[in-house]
């Protein structure tokens, strides 16, 4: 019953996915910058992946985030010219590359700085694409891509200072479990989307 509500209510998800990038034109900059989070925050094909990430970097490590957040930064704004060069697949990558990271959050004992850095460049690169795929470089508002950048780094930080917090004030081998098994959870979740996302047209 549970499967069934759950791929059930993907698929609603996945339909919308189409009108991600359909952004206001003549907003205020608040509303600019409202709408730029609302790309990440509101669509899961690119939370998601933020979300695991941010999962994997505080199992890894206490000071996980800050430590590879340049890279992080770095693939946020390469993926701003990216951009204009990417078509609808960039969100099937983007989601792929969220099972990945989940994955190892779940499953790797350890986790290296090498593994973290190179997830936290390709996870901003490809949300930053796919969250303006189409759209050329600077078209559209400044305030647009602030409030992109500050949704994506929204949904990194958050898990990763929750999942470091727990295990720093709690040492009962559970709350890694429970990481570890939220971080599945998201894996799960993006394969059924990915499934969806990649079905043959009726």
């Amino acid at each position: 019953m549970h499967k069934t509500l759950l791929i059930g209510a993907l698929a609603a998800l996945s339909a919308a996915r189409g009108e991600a990038h359909a952004f206001k034109s003549g907003a205020d900059q608040y509303a600019q910058f409202l709408e730029g989070t609302g790309v990440v925050l509101g669509y899961p094909a690119l939370l998601l992946p933020g979300l695991a990430l941010g999962i994997l970097l505080g199992l890894w490590s206490r000071e996980g985030l800050p430590r590879v957040w340049p890279f992080f930064l770095a693939g946020l704004a390469g993926g701003v010219g990216l951009a204009a060069l990417v078509g609808p697949w960039v969100s099937p990558l983007l989601m792929g590359l969220g099972v990945l990271t989940a994955c190892l959050a779940a499953l790797l004992p350890r986790h290296t700085r090498a593994e973290a850095a190179a997830l936290a460049l390709l996870t901003g690169l490809l949300l930053t694409a796919a969250g303006l795929e189409g759209h050329g470089l600077f078209e559209l508002g400044a305030f647009i891509h602030l409030g992109l950048f500050f949704g994506a780094n929204l949904a990194l930080a958050v898990p990763a200072g929750l999942v470091s917090m727990a295990l720093d004030r709690h040492r009962a081998p559970w709350v890694r479990i429970g990481a570890r098994v939220a971080a599945s959870w998201i894996a799960a979740i993006l394969m059924l989307m990915l499934a969806f996302a990649l079905r043959p047209p009726a």
